[in-house]
């Protein structure tokens, strides 16, 4: 894979910006005018957003803290999927990082770690949006912060998209669910709070959880202001947004929003993922392109009729214990993380896939070649969890060390990692079409994909828009598994999840089940921002930490 060198700018650095600037500035201190001026100062900034994305142990400023779950936005993605119950072990828990976002006996309370990182991870990233929308302004004179700024706003309308999902405080219904996980306030319909640029240290104080109609007015203003900036610019390089990302961003939201009852919000999803898939063109990954031992799911010069955007790790800056790979990777050797916890998918899902759905190759069978021709890098059918051997049943070969190195943790581990497919746009639309009243343009947009996948499919027999909803939504459990993309979908439709039940390949101390929405799916804020910003003070989510009962034969 070719190496591709990204400043890597963090906090004050960004609020400097000298390492950015060329020597012909005569100055050591760059001002907010001469940042505006420079149009490559500005893309060195632009640039520092995709790096912070995939530093290791970012929210603790780089430095190990034996927390290998720290890893920016990949760790975010398997946190994600790990809430949602999809990520499965079917190896052994030693080297589980992710086990504090499922296995509900460890505090994951506003004091812990847990809490600290999906929170300063992404308000990090708003920072540095923050910054460059400062210093651009909302009316450039020059085509090329103009570009950049509305990167940045589309950058920030993703963390607040994602931040507004992760802590809108739903109610649970589930009785199982302990009576300790309550609240004293109100918190319907409460987010998080909303920085932007220009806040000074007092509004910063007295910064209280916006609601949902104020975080989404946040969110769509971003979007409107970032589509009205590249409608006209293209398709991009798919390292930063480009107008396809921002139609897709908005479908995503929309989709949110019609979930939550707003009127013609569903309509508005199903048109802006059509405009998602008009503007970026291409065509769904095919089974070759899935499959492949080399390039699958690692590499967006080999997929980019597919991927819309995705952030590359460099190869000079992959870590060997804090990185996608690492974790997610069942045929990497040079740690335990991968092959040893043998992440899978859940074998009721698994078995439900049709034999004629290629996709279903992604998960080992417990027939293993018997079943299917498994395109490897290693063995895996023999001893199992060993280095050299086998692998258990259910687990996943979808993420590939890049090159298909096993071992070498540097090349095998600089992979670029999906933040947005457009075969996520079908699968929006699909639902928001059925949602909106139009059940068989809905199927007519599910068929067109999953035919390309299962050419037998047919969803004929579906005869209403909830039943066909739940459809949808098992095919993203399939297509879109471990892209840390099915939590969003799980609290916007209250799944709830199931590990616990007989003849599950989920390991003893993680079969949890809840029906509606998990007390886990409500995050907590941490700490720290809760003395920085008082007035959150009562008002923060209840600790979710030992309120649910493991499920036994």
């Amino acid at each position: 894979m070719k190496t591709r060198r990204y400043i890597l700018a963090f906090a004050a650095a960004l609020l400097a910006a000298t390492g950015c600037l060329r020597e012909d500035i005569p100055t050591t201190v760059a001002t907010e005018q001469m940042l505006a001026e420079s149009d490559e100062a500005l893309q060195g900034m632009l640039n520092g957003i995709p790096a912070q994305m995939v530093t290791p142990y970012f929210s603790r400023n780089g430095t190990r803290n034996s927390n290998d779950y720290d890893f920016s936005y990949p760790g975010l993605m398997i946190m994600f999927d790990t809430l949602a119950g999809e990520l499965v072990l079917n190896g052994k828990d030693n080297y589980d990082w992710f086990m504090y976002w499922i296995r509900n006996v460890y505090s994951i309370g506003e004091g812990s770690d847990i809490a600290s990182v999906p929170w300063v991870t992404l308000y990090k990233y708003i920072r540095t949006c923050n910054n460059l929308v400062s210093i651009i302004g909302y009316k450039p004179d020059r085509d090329t912060s103009q570009t950049i700024l509305g990167q940045a706003l589309a950058y920030r309308a993703f963390c607040y998209l994602n931040l507004a999902r992760m802590y809108e405080f739903k109610p649970v219904t589930d009785p199982s669910v302990s009576a300790s996980y309550r609240s004293d306030k109100d918190l319907s319909g409460q987010t998080v709070p909303i920085v932007v640029e220009g806040m000074g240290v007092d509004q910063a104080r007295n910064n209280p959880r916006a609601s949902v109609e104020e975080i989404y007015a946040q969110i769509f203003s971003d979007l409107d202001k970032a589509e009205e900036m590249l409608a006209d610019k293209g398709k991009g390089n798919g390292v930063f947004p480009d107008i396809a990302v921002v139609y897709g961003l908005k479908a995503r939201a929309w989709l949110e929003r019609g979930s939550a009852g707003v009127s013609g919000a569903f309509d508005n999803a199903a048109e802006y993922a059509l405009r998602a898939l008009t503007a970026f063109g291409g065509s769904p990954l095919t089974q070759d392109q899935w499959e492949s031992p080399t390039a699958g799911f690692n590499n967006y010069t080999a997929n980019s009729n597919s991927w819309m955007w995705y952030v590359p790790v460099d190869v000079d800056h992959v870590h060997n214990l804090g990185s996608f790979v690492s974790h997610m990777s069942n045929e990497e050797t040079w740690t335990s993380y991968g092959w040893s916890s043998a992440r899978g998918i859940n074998k009721t899902v698994y078995n439900r896939i049709p034999d004629t759905d290629w996709r279903k190759h992604s998960w080992i069978d417990p027939l293993y070649n018997r079943y299917y021709a498994y395109k490897v890098n290693r063995a895996i059918d023999g001893e199992q969890n060993s280095t050299e051997k086998g692998l258990p049943p259910y687990a996943n070969l979808k993420f590939r060390p890049a090159g298909g190195d096993c071992a070498g943790y540097k090349e095998g581990g600089a992979v670029d990692v999906p933040l947005m497919r457009m075969e996520e746009m079908y699968l929006i639309r699909a639902e928001a079409l059925a949602m909106a009243g139009d059940l068989a343009g809905g199927k007519q947009a599910l068929v067109s994909l999953v035919s390309t996948r299962n050419p037998q499919y047919s969803c004929d027999d579906i005869a209403t828009a909830a039943d066909f909803q739940k459809e949808v939504f098992f095919q993203k459990r399939v297509e879109l598994w471990g892209e840390g993309l099915i939590f969003f979908d799980c609290k916007r439709l209250g799944t709830g999840f199931r590990l616990g039940f007989s003849g599950t390949n989920a390991l003893a101390k993680y079969r949890y089940n809840v029906e509606g929405i998990s007390p886990t799916w409500n995050f907590v804020i941490p700490r720290a921002e809760i003395q920085g910003n008082p007035v959150l003070q009562g008002y923060n989510n209840p600790d979710p930490s030992n309120t649910l009962t493991i499920w036994t034969e």
